[in-house]
């Protein structure tokens, strides 16, 4: 995979347009307070995906997991959660509605749920853990670049929240949903090969 995979892989499972909704229904009005769940939701979701991307590795070795196998498996998790998004659903994998529910009043609710699971979930940990630049220190750095300029964006989509909710129907919500499931399962399923080659190298070269 390439930065820029991960980067699109990243960006369409943590879905901050679709999750909008769930982040205009916690603000007050207040600018102060609406930019601070935006910082602790964004905060939240770069804190974890960086320590995904620079700790997963050695969780994997510690667990005597293969890389290749993580990737199999979390080619599996992402392709359920592009089939949901063509489906134009909520993926169960990865969002959590009762959380949502409940913490609707809650003093930290830009971590949990924004934060954790809407934006840094299953889906999102797994790209990262399971990118094979993270085996070497400098596609860690890269995809550590990544995340904060991701972050960033984020940020800049729910402070922009109300303006960007006006312009964007619920119909057309659906087809970027859709083109972006699209998109996801065609790297999910990417990822799913590059682990079945990489545990069974014999298939790439029966493939040449």
């Amino acid at each position: 995979m390439s930065l820029l995979h991960t980067a699109v892989g990243v960006f369409t499972i943590a879905n901050p347009v679709g999750n909008l909704p769930i982040y205009l229904s916690f603000t007050t009005g207040n600018s102060r307070e609406d930019r601070a769940i935006a910082r602790s939701a964004v905060f939240t979701f770069i804190v974890a995906l960086l320590l995904s991307t620079w700790v997963g590795n050695n969780l994997l070795e510690f667990f005597g997991i293969s890389r290749g196998a993580f990737q199999i498996a979390g080619g599996v998790i992402v392709v359920l959660i592009g089939l949901s998004m063509l489906r134009s659903q909520a993926p169960p994998e990865h969002h959590d509605p009762a959380s949502v529910a409940r913490d609707q009043s809650s003093s930290i609710k830009g971590v949990v749920p924004l934060g954790i699971p809407l934006l840094a979930g299953p889906g999102t940990l797994t790209v990262v853990i399971a990118d094979p630049l993270a085996a070497s220190l400098s596609g860690r750095m890269g995809i550590s670049f990544v995340v904060l300029v991701l972050g960033l964006v984020v940020y800049l989509i729910f402070v922009a929240g109300d303006r960007i909710a006006s312009q964007i129907s619920s119909s057309a919500l659906q087809v970027l949903t859709k083109v972006m499931g699209l998109l996801l399962t065609a790297i999910a399923i990417q990822m799913l090969i590059n682990g079945l080659v990489s545990v069974f190298p014999s298939l790439s070269q029966a493939a040449s």
